[in-house]
């Protein structure tokens, strides 16, 4: 069963380690509890930015869930980094579910939908500053531009302007990205349009920038709000001990997550509902904006919620590292499951993990056709009521998430968060905690390092397994002991490879004994046959460093070598042609054994494949087995 057939709801989101996020999980699981559903809550930590593959890992999870075996849907897609993913959600809601969906901050299709009153959300602050401050002369720092919550904010700011007779010019705005990494271009571009003045008041469409403002303003020798005030929008809970601390606009999660739940349960019970209801914003007065007066008290308060955020920061950055150097040296899931279970506690209040695996032959498929979840899975890693379970394999079909056994007979929260290395899915984690845990950043590192040894251990078994069948395939030459054709196409191709992608040097050497007709026919194979022995050993006896020689046909050889010079294959030409010069003086046979030489050194070169540097060797082999011809005897003179 699962929590197949179980009353339970999904939730939709990335980044639940942001505060927004962590919040409405928080209040919303909540409220479904009380009402008597379980809460699946499907995460994507997101933020891969340019990293294609890993981007595309991500995109897995939205295939993981059965959407038409829930209750009700919960879509956050407004918080998903990849737009993808988000898209992929909303394609398969559409597609597959059968029940209530809500959407939460922006409207996703057709669905009811519970917004943050954008329309209004900056009058309260706007209002504030012209007309308690009394400024005329404010710059505004809009959102991601086309971003729907920034062209909101922006529209509401630029009409309470105009309310009070005022517009906002060109040059008093700026379009940042939501996040903390602008604060030095927004300075640098008010000073520039101004002639080096600042305005009245800096207004943020978000705190991360607004704060990320007051630093670079700061760290410039500027006051706030002496010399300019600064405002933001969200209320996160950095806003309230940062110095100053930041006039912001709050809106109230516990209130959304509250309208969320009435909606779901007006749509479960056919009650007519609104299609869209909207929550209010409040502002929220503190010293960026000059209402408040800094104190000894609120300094000292700040400060020591900065140093304790950093100390907690720093020990949970050591901690990662620690723990993905041991992770990365696991070789079975059992050392894996040692391992999280020496690091799991970094995550508060944490009660039960599990990770499932897919059921893919990890040995023999290659990472793009690792795609979604098998129909069966297992489960590999189990802790339950924080203690570790030695030995897990447990099938379960993907769509019960886990068995009965390991889900709570009370409703409650439960997040799935993928595991995958770049492309390849290996399957996802469920995590659950008692009362006031949530999922904190470390999880993520946590998660990563898992991925990272999953990834190790297959390719670890990957290596195995091809050196098990290299050892079958690389069959030795029975009469000479060097390695066949099929050995020379697999390390030819391996090598040149290694040209390809590290760009070395690969010697191609082709050899051809001269005159093996002639010996065969007048002496008989036995003769010719020891001839080619006597060539092998020649080849073996010339190399002098990782040479790999093959014997390729009946009289062709091949040899090759990495990071060989034209030096290098003059010497090695020179050891194999004395060895074989001793040989026909020492030894009492009536013929004498000869090779033709001919080489190329590849090097990256998108003018020339693996096939055309071959040809380039043979036909400098031909050219002096030519060369050669009549002047090499075969037959000895009585």
């Amino acid at each position: 069963m699962g929590f197949v057939g179980r009353k339970k709801v999904a939730i939709f989101m990335c980044g639940s380690v942001v505060e927004y996020q962590e919040q409405m999980v928080s209040h919303l699981s909540k409220e479904m509890a009380r009402l008597g559903y379980y809460s699946i809550i499907y995460n994507w930590f997101g933020g891969y930015g340019s990293c294609e593959d890993f981007e595309a890992g991500e995109l897995n999870a939205a295939f993981l869930p059965d959407y038409s075996d829930y209750d009700g849907i919960f879509l956050c897609l407004d918080t998903f980094s990849n737009i993808e993913a988000a898209d992929a959600v909303l394609e398969r809601v559409k597609k597959y579910s059968k029940c209530p969906v809500i959407s939460l901050r922006r409207e996703a299709d057709n669905y009811n939908t519970i917004l943050i009153d954008d329309e209004n959300s900056m009058e309260s602050i706007t209002r504030h500053l012209l007309d308690d401050h009394k400024f005329t002369d404010l710059f505004y720092v809009s959102g991601i531009k086309g971003h729907p919550d920034a062209v909101k904010r922006l529209e509401c700011f630029k009409r309470v302007l105009k309310a009070h007779g005022m517009e906002l010019k060109e040059e008093n705005l700026f379009h940042g990205d939501f996040w903390r990494n602008c604060g030095d271009q927004v300075v640098d571009e008010i000073l520039e349009r101004k002639n080096g003045k600042l305005p009245e008041a800096i207004v943020c469409a978000n705190d991360y920038m607004a704060i990320a403002v007051c630093h670079s303003l700061q760290e410039r020798g500027y006051e706030i709000p002496r010399d300019v005030v600064v405002t933001g929008f969200d209320d996160i809970a950095e806003a309230s001990y940062t110095i100053p601390s930041l006039t912001s606009v709050r809106m109230d999660v516990s209130e959304m997550a509250a309208a969320a739940a009435e909606m779901f349960v007006k749509l479960r019970d056919g009650k007519p509902v609104e299609k869209y209801e909207y929550i209010g914003t409040t502002v929220i007065r503190r010293q960026s904006c000059g209402c408040c007066e800094s104190s000894m008290k609120s300094l000292a308060g700040a400060a020591r919620n900065y140093y304790e955020a950093w100390a907690r920061q720093r020990d949970e950055n050591l901690q990662a590292c620690f723990m993905s150097l041991v992770m990365e040296t696991t070789t079975d899931m059992e050392e894996l499951n040692a391992a999280v279970e020496r690091y799991i506690r970094n995550n508060d209040y944490y009660k039960d993990f599990f990770v499932v695996l897919n059921n893919y032959p990890w040995e023999s498929i290659e990472n793009e056709d690792m795609v979604g979840y098998t129909d069966k899975m297992y489960i590999r890693t189990a802790f339950v009521d924080n203690k570790r379970l030695s030995n897990v394999k447990i099938p379960i079909e993907r769509r019960q998430l886990l068995p009965d056994e390991f889900i709570s007979d009370e409703p409650k929260a439960y997040y799935i968060i993928p595991l995958h290395f770049e492309r390849a899915s290996y399957g996802y984690t469920v995590i659950d905690f008692y009362p006031g845990g949530t999922i904190g950043s470390f999880y993520e590192f946590m998660l990563i390092s898992i991925c990272n040894a999953l990834d190790h251990m297959r390719n670890a078994r990957r290596t195995d397994s091809l050196i098990e069948k290299l050892s079958n395939m690389y069959v030795t030459d029975v009469l000479t002991g060097l390695k066949n054709r099929h050995g020379f196409e697999l390390e030819s191709h391996r090598m040149y490879n290694l040209v390809q992608t590290e760009g070395r040097t690969m010697a191609i050497i082709g050899i051809d004994m001269d005159g093996l007709k002639i010996i065969n026919d007048t002496y008989g194979h036995a003769e010719g046959d020891y001839a080619l022995r006597v060539l092998a050993d020649a080849i073996r006896n010339a190399s002098f460093v990782d040479e790999i020689g093959f014997r390729v046909g009946g009289d062709e050889f091949q040899v090759l070598a990495m990071d060989y010079s034209e030096n290098s294959i003059l010497k090695f030409k020179s050891r194999m042609e004395a060895y074989l010069d001793n040989i026909n003086k020492g030894a009492e046979k009536p013929y004498n054994i000869y090779a033709s030489c001919g080489y190329s050194i590849c090097c990256v070169n998108p003018g020339m494949n693996l096939n055309e540097w071959m040809t380039l060797s043979d036909n400098r082999m031909y050219a002096e087995k030519e060369s050669q011809r009549g002047v090499r005897k075969i037959i000895k003179e009585q």
